[in-house]
């Protein structure tokens, strides 16, 4: 079948596969994002409390928002 002044045009599409090292490079840049196992079970215990319903979300939200905040400002909950 033939339409004027239509062509169509087939390309091959052009796909990044990411190697070893850029895996390997992003999970570096994961990690130091991430807080240390200490602070990661005070997280997972606030989690805990919540869904257990010790404790309401938004406050177990603006614990844990506090604790980091003062985690990066250097205060003293940061060691």
């Amino acid at each position: 079948m033939s339409l004027p002044g239509v062509t169509a045009e087939f390309h091959r599409p052009d796909h990044y596969i990411p190697t070893r090292d850029d895996l390997a490079s992003a999970a570096e840049a994961v990690r130091g994002v991430l807080p240390d196992h200490q602070t990661m079970a005070f997280y997972r215990g606030l989690g805990a409390l919540t869904l257990l319903g010790l404790m309401d979300w938004p406050v177990a939200a603006a614990i844990g928002v506090g604790v980091a905040v003062a985690q990066r400002a250097g205060g003293p909950a940061s060691k």
